[in-house]
């Protein structure tokens, strides 16, 4: 089947069920994007046509509910374009690289901002019933609040620029949406909260990548991302 579509305001194409797919999965088309082909009466969003790209591809997905919501998911799209899910252990690496880059940020600011020694010494001064020096809480404050700036950072900034952390571009790995897209700066805030939740319930949201099927943890799930190998 040959496909047109609505791209920057400007008709496209015509262009094949697989060129049509990649096109979805790379992130050029979005659920919402307007195609039309042969044989339908007006131009509908992705999401919609999915049942008439089912058929045209003489695909499994012969079922028209869930055509569409593999499509909206960018499933159909994923699966065309080749793409391999990373699984639960190169996962894993990254996030040990990133945790080792984090914990050595944290040591150097402890160390230079002597606030370790500091701290010692509120928490003998603590035992020994004597007032904590206001100092060394404003101190202690600081601290966490310029490592929490930097993993806020770190995670979103180098997310939403280029859909890796350092532990997963080292690996290999990427992040991106549902349909292959890039991901936002907000959708990497909201999928750092979630990391946090998937670590509070004793990391089972991380473990989840380990059983599912297109390898999400629990943070992908809440905010319809995938984390794919680089190709």
């Amino acid at each position: 089947m040959n496909w047109h579509y609505a791209h920057n305001g400007q008709q496209q194409g015509p262009v094949s069920d697989a060129e049509l797919a990649q096109l979805v999965q790379s992130g050029t088309l979005k659920t919402d994007s307007l195609i039309w082909a042969e044989g339908m009466a007006d131009w509908q969003p992705v999401s919609a046509a999915a049942p008439h790209l089912a058929a045209g591809t003489g695909s499994p997905m012969a079922n028209k509910e869930t055509a569409v919501q593999q499509m909206r998911e960018g499933v159909y799209g994923a699966a065309a374009g080749g793409v391999e899910y990373a699984g639960f252990w190169i996962r894993f690496g990254a996030w040990m690289i990133d945790y080792v880059i984090i914990s050595i940020v944290s040591i150097v600011l402890l160390t230079v901002g002597g606030i370790s020694a500091g701290l010692s010494g509120m928490m003998e001064g603590l035992e020994a019933g004597d007032e904590p020096d206001p100092a060394i809480i404003i101190g202690v404050l600081v601290f966490y609040g310029i490592l929490i700036l930097f993993v806020f950072c770190y995670k979103v900034f180098m997310v939403g620029k280029w859909g890796a952390t350092v532990g997963k571009m080292a690996v290999g790995i990427k992040i991106v949406t549902a349909d292959g897209g890039k991901v936002s700066y907000l959708r990497a805030t909201g999928r750092l909260f979630a990391e946090i939740l998937s670590g509070m319930i004793l990391y089972i949201g991380y473990i989840l990548a380990g059983f599912d099927e297109e390898k999400r943890s629990l943070h992908d799930h809440i905010c319809a991302t995938r984390v794919i190998m680089k190709r």
